[in-house]
Formats: structure tokens, sequence, C-alpha cells
């Protein structure tokens, strides 16, 4: 006959538990500042010749289902500052244009190309680097 005890159960729920809950909020700061840096970015990319097409862009938070999931969303305000931008903002992601000559200044003084696209490549440019910091959060709750 085999007769087997388990010990530890209790604290090893509590632990998993403690765990799930510092994920959950260093993987909130990480959504939060990835974010962050997907806006910073994508306003460097943005045309300037006209409107105010780097104010137009921002991160709004919320939160969806009914176990409030954090919802984070980079998107562009249609008016800013009393001004209509959304049309212009959707030619200028989405266009076949040249750049304008304040576009191809800002574009000559950095290293990010200024341009079609600007919202899609800044995510691009941050999603395998929010992958890994994702997978490291766990990883370094995990390990503690």
């Amino acid at each position: 006959m085999i007769s087997m005890k388990v010990t530890g159960l209790k604290e090893n729920i509590l632990r998993l538990r403690n765990i799930g809950d510092r994920v959950h909020e260093n993987a909130r700061k990480t959504m939060h500042a990835a974010a962050d840096r997907i806006v910073e970015t994508a306003k460097k990319m943005a045309p300037v010749d006209e409107h105010n097409l780097e104010e137009a862009i921002v991160k709004r938070v919320g939160y969806e289902g009914s176990r409030r999931r954090l919802a984070i969303d980079i998107e562009i305000l249609p008016v800013v500052n009393g001004v209509r931008v959304e049309d212009y903002a959707t030619y200028m992601h989405e266009g076949d244009y040249k750049l304008g000559p304040k576009s191809q200044a800002k574009n000559d003084s950095q290293t990010e190309k200024v341009g079609r696209g600007f919202l899609t490549r800044a995510g691009e440019q941050e999603e395998d680097k929010l992958n890994a910091r994702m997978i490291g959060v766990v990883t370094e709750e995990i390990n503690k």
C-alpha cells in the first residue's frame, strides 16, 4: 500500500494568488509604459505641416468586460484646439504624398521617419519589446 501526504498546499495557493496580484500590477505598469512610448514615437513620426496632428495623438485608458480588463488604445482625436484634424490625420496616415517643408525639416532632424503609417510603425516598433517585457514580468514574479 502506498500512502502520500501533501503539505504546504495552503501556502502554495496563497503564493500563487500573490504572484497573480503582483503580475497584474506589473503588467499594468508595463502596458502603460509601452503605450506612452508608442504615443511619443508616433508624435515624432507624424507630419507637422498642417493642423495639430501631434497633439491629437493620445493614449486612452479604459476597462472592458465584467472582469474590468485593462484596455489601452492609442488614437487620434477628431478635434484638437477647435480644429478638426480627423480627415487630415487619416490622409497623413494612409495617403500617398510628399512631405511638406515643416515635415521634411522634422524628418531631417531626427532618426524617426516622418510620414505615412506613423501610428502603425510606432506600434510595430514597440510590439516585440512589449512581448518580451510582459514575459519578463511573469517570469520575474514566478522566480521570486
